[in-house]
């Protein structure tokens, strides 16, 4: 019987390997560097920007809407400060995750995370990629909208050029200034470079009055 349930477990090894490796990876990257920043949180020096940036929206008509939910450590971190009635609407097709999670367990996850904010209407999670949301009409222009789902030069050039056009007041986003992303050439490219504010990683460029 313990061979077979051995080999049971091989077999659901060699199935999910992809997943397995990813989180093996994981594991390793918190074991060896417990403040590694692959769960999807910030540094202080983000988080404390951030809230800077979430506190200065509440002077914006419109919802503060987040491109890359994760695990929704940081729509929560949004939420807090965010003026009362003010709408967090958080965006991920939950394609990947640092755990190799299959889509509809890291999206059951992450509602749990999220389970206070949005039963109390605090947070909406919109359910697929950035483009789908961006084409669809999705009521008021956002106070803010953090970019921080693809890192790719492509998708952060295409987000912020959305964000510009529809006039929103403060845009920002995560890991400006880390070599292995394409963020920094496409803020760089949008704003000019030293064109934005930088606390930490967070990036942010505002509209003048």
């Amino acid at each position: 019987m313990m061979l077979l349930h051995k080999l049971r477990q091989l077999g659901r090894a060699v199935k999910w390997r992809r997943q397995v490796a990813q989180a093996v990876s994981t594991q390793l990257s918190l074991l060896e560097d417990p403040d590694a920043l692959v769960l999807g949180n910030l540094s202080p020096t983000d988080e404390a920007r951030l809230t800077e940036l979430v506190q200065r929206a509440a002077a914006h008509d419109g919802p503060i809407v987040e491109f890359g939910t994760l695990f929704g450590i940081t729509t929560r971190l949004i939420a807090a400060p965010a003026r009362p009635g003010q709408r967090v609407i958080t965006i991920d097709n939950f394609s990947w995750n640092p755990f190799g999670l299959p889509p509809a367990v890291h999206e059951r996850f992450a509602r749990g995370v999220l389970r206070t904010e949005l039963a109390e209407g605090r947070v909406e999670l919109w359910v697929g990629d950035s483009a789908a949301y961006r084409n669809g009409d999705r009521g008021p222009v956002p106070a803010l909208v953090f970019l921080d789902a693809d890192h790719s030069y492509a998708a952060v050039r295409d987000e912020i050029a959305w964000a510009r056009a529809l006039g929103v007041p403060i845009i920002c986003g995560h890991d400006y200034g880390v070599a292995r992303f394409g963020v920094t050439r496409a803020v760089d490219e949008a704003f000019g470079k030293g064109g934005v504010a930088v606390g930490g990683t967070v990036w942010s460029w505002e509209r003048q009055a």
